[in-house]
């Protein structure tokens, strides 16, 4: 392979003019048309007796994608290798040759590079080391997280929805400018919720009910054609369930794990408990190094590394969103918005990420060197 020129189009932007031998493309051509005479099906020839100049004649086309797919990435890497550069995320070929039997196959490639900078000063940068503790209270509310999911629900008819009750609900949503739509779902009267509105509305009503109110929603509504309007929510109570949770005894230590008593069941919460904060508590310190380090270091990104961040952080909250029982295909978010706001905390990441790398990699070099 041979580097006909290199340009610098920014710190983290590099092109490239390659040029594939004539000599390599034909040794390549050699070896691909050998294995598809191993493969190729034709009539009037038994698989893998196909003589090799027929089946560079019948599969020409094929034989030059292949070979073109082998040596593209081959000679990129080539031509980069010794520019001790890192690229990211897929080049950008250009001006790629026609392919012809016995001629050098010339292309240009732009592409992303990690950003090279000069690591500052990190090892008198001072981090808070919060004291971890673990109260009664974090290991009782725990417990009771755990009843809650071990609970059963009693449907009740005799009476009205009353505080802690379950309720199963329809809810029809209608306003102007908007098309009317309706749903299904649960809440438990009293939970803290932006929509205060509806528990007032269903507090007291008995199964079968319907109740109604008017909601006016801010720019932050999640349905994006509720922002700045006022909706008209009609609703039916279709279910009251009383939760009934598990008394807490041994019997039900056991029944959620090797727990030979509640003893020891809030023993082991307290031991789970310690080693999550410990590790939030690590978490929280790496935190405050990277931002320390963030605000005394200035360098380009690549835009490879800052979509792929910002890929990460939007499936993230979409996950979340799901797990907080919102449809996601009836929810008409505006993702390029939401990309826009998620955009600065995810090249914050990469950037923190590439200095604790430069960090991590001097250090190896430093103990080496030590050693």
């Amino acid at each position: 392979m041979a580097l006909l020129s290199f340009e610098d189009l920014s710190p983290v932007r590099k092109s490239i003019e390659v040029e594939i031998p004539a000599d390599v493309i034909a040794s390549e051509s050699a070896r691909v048309a050998t294995e598809f005479t191993r493969h190729a099906k034709l009539p009037g020839f038994r698989p893998g007796k196909i003589p090799v100049n027929v089946v560079r004649s019948r599969f020409a086309k094929e034989i030059q994608e292949e070979v073109v797919n082998r040596l593209l990435p081959i000679s990129f890497r080539d031509a980069v290798s010794g520019k001790g550069l890192e690229p990211v995320g897929d080049p950008k070929l250009e001006h790629l040759g026609t392919f012809v039997e016995g001629a050098p196959i010339k292309y240009k490639a732009e592409f992303e590079v990690k950003p090279v900078f000069e690591l500052g000063n990190y090892r008198g940068l001072r981090v808070t080391d919060p004291k971890v503790e673990v109260a009664d209270a974090d290991i009782d509310a725990m417990i009771e997280r755990l009843r809650d999911q071990a609970s059963v629900y009693r449907p009740i008819t005799e009476r009205g929805l009353e505080e802690g009750d379950f309720a199963l609900i329809n809810i029809a949503s209608s306003g102007e400018g908007i098309e009317p739509s309706s749903d299904s779902g649960h809440f438990q009267l009293g939970e803290e919720t932006p929509m205060t509105e509806l528990h007032d509305a269903m507090r007291g009503k008995k199964t079968g009910d319907t109740a109604s109110f008017d909601k006016t929603y801010g720019d932050d509504a999640i349905k994006e054609e509720f922002r700045g309007r006022t909706i008209r929510h009609d609703v039916t109570l279709n279910e009251i369930r009383l939760q009934e949770k598990p008394e807490l005894n041994d019997d039900f230590a056991r029944s959620i794990g090797d727990f030979d008593s509640v003893v020891v069941m809030r023993e082991r919460i307290s031991e789970d408990i310690r080693r999550h904060r410990e590790t939030e508590a690590l978490r929280a310190k790496r935190n405050d190094l990277g931002e320390q380090l963030v605000s005394t270091h200035e360098f380009d990104l690549p835009e490879a590394l800052v979509e792929e961040e910002l890929s990460r952080s939007l499936q993230n909250y979409a996950r979340y969103l799901a797990s907080q029982g919102i449809d996601l295909d009836k929810v008409q978010l505006d993702w390029r918005k939401v990309g826009e706001e998620f955009r600065p905390e995810a090249m914050k990441r990469v950037k923190r990420g590439l200095i604790l790398d430069a960090v991590a990699k001097k250090e190896g070099r430093d103990h080496r060197n030590r050693g």
